[in-house]
């Protein structure tokens, strides 16, 4: 008989709508080697939500009931609620999946932490209060009482270790993927008709429009491409709501978008129209100041779209030599972007980077390596 280890999941990501977090534990689970070994009873204060109900099937999986009074906020159910319940159900290790362990964690349980970025002390300004103030208190207990961290690239890893001195042997990488047959089946479906004028080629952008995207760069740099040739120049997709960028610069962008209708700000897409808008797309354009991974990316060069991105060290781990890098933050380099999107424009190339590593396989597969040796080293 095969023994089963019991793991502890912070779930909250699974209880909204589908999100980086919430698609990185999900087909984590989906994909997990050795199942038989390994039950997952997760955590969450509000019920999983729709879009992750394929882990709802799973035989190995267990969804513990609310927090009753606690389940209206995450963050006291997290904080208050659960460490008092886990001194009272037995596991064999804890998985903080948000970068944040719940304090005072029985000494005994193993805690496994999934790393994300370092947005806390780098972005703060683009985290919601309560979210920012429950990592500040507890982020760095959370890296001291880890036996192992999972970071979602390498440059996080290292940012991570050198941030907070951790010991870089109990640091690893367990990158994001893409699910081939999900999206296979997301595009089989078809597009949603209000989408269907867009046409195809365009430049396309995916992200949450807040500081930290960059977007004013890219706004100067689609004005400068503009310039270049007025009259046949490709339209602008931006995939993503609005966040927290400045109310001046949403205002701006409004106005750009309706005097010149060569803009379109797209939010509310549903998975299979993203990836029928990503199959279209001409061009794809990510100029970030930072990033943890970046999964826009990685989903744009598996539908073999062309990428000029912001010159960062978390871009050239997805892209390797396959794509375009360029400094991101003067008016000289929005200039120098836009003659390359022109450029491209009149002689378009295919991207050569290898992205073979990233699927959800070996992130699981990564993920049982590092939960059974801890296991084992705890018997």
């Amino acid at each position: 008989m095969v023994e089963e280890f019991k793991v502890g999941l912070d779930a909250r990501p699974l209880s909204t709508r589908m999100s980086g977090v919430g698609r990185l534990i999900g087909e984590t689970i989906k994909a997990f080697p050795n199942a038989e070994k390994y039950h997952f009873y997760l955590f969450s204060h509000l019920p999983i939500h729709s879009d992750h109900k394929e882990i709802l099937t799973l035989t190995n999986v267990t969804v513990v009931p609310n927090g009753n009074v606690f389940r209206w906020k995450g963050g006291l159910y997290y904080n208050l609620f659960l460490p008092l319940y886990l001194r009272f159900k037995k596991l064999d290790l804890f998985w903080g999946s948000q970068q944040v362990l719940p304090p005072l964690l029985p000494g005994k349980l193993k805690a496994v932490l999934t790393y994300c970025d370092l947005v806390l002390y780098l972005y703060p300004e683009t985290m919601r209060p309560i979210a920012r103030w429950q990592q500040r208190l507890f982020q760095k207990y959370s890296v001291k009482r880890s036996s192992y961290i999972l970071s979602i690239s390498k440059q996080t890893s290292d940012d991570m270790c050198k941030f907070f001195g951790y010991e870089k042997a109990n640091a690893g990488v367990a990158y994001p993927g893409v699910n081939h047959s999900e999206i296979s089946k997301l595009l089989s479906k078809q597009m949603s008709k209000r989408f269907s004028d867009l046409g195809d080629g365009y430049l396309l952008s995916v992200s949450t429009l807040e500081p930290r995207k960059n977007y004013p760069f890219l706004l100067e740099v689609f004005r400068e491409y503009r310039k270049m040739n007025p009259k046949d120049h490709r339209e602008w997709v931006i995939i993503g709501k609005i966040g927290w960028e400045s109310r001046e610069f949403i205002e701006e962008i409004r106005t750009e978008q309706s005097l010149f209708g060569d803009l379109h700000i797209l939010d509310s897409v549903g998975d299979s129209d993203l990836q029928h808008l990503y199959r279209n797309a001409g061009l794809f354009l990510f100029a970030s100041h930072y990033e943890g991974f970046g999964i826009p990316m990685l989903e744009a060069l598996y539908h073999k779209k062309y990428c000029m991105v912001s010159d960062i060290p978390t871009f050239r781990e997805i892209g390797g030599d396959g794509v375009t890098y360029l400094p991101y933050k003067t008016k000289e380099d929005a200039k120098e972007w836009a003659s390359e999107i022109f450029k491209f424009c009149k002689h378009p190339i295919a991207p050569t980077s290898d992205i073979s590593k990233f699927t959800w396989e070996n992130a699981a597969k990564v993920t049982e390596g590092i939960f059974s040796k801890i296991l084992q080293e705890k018997h």
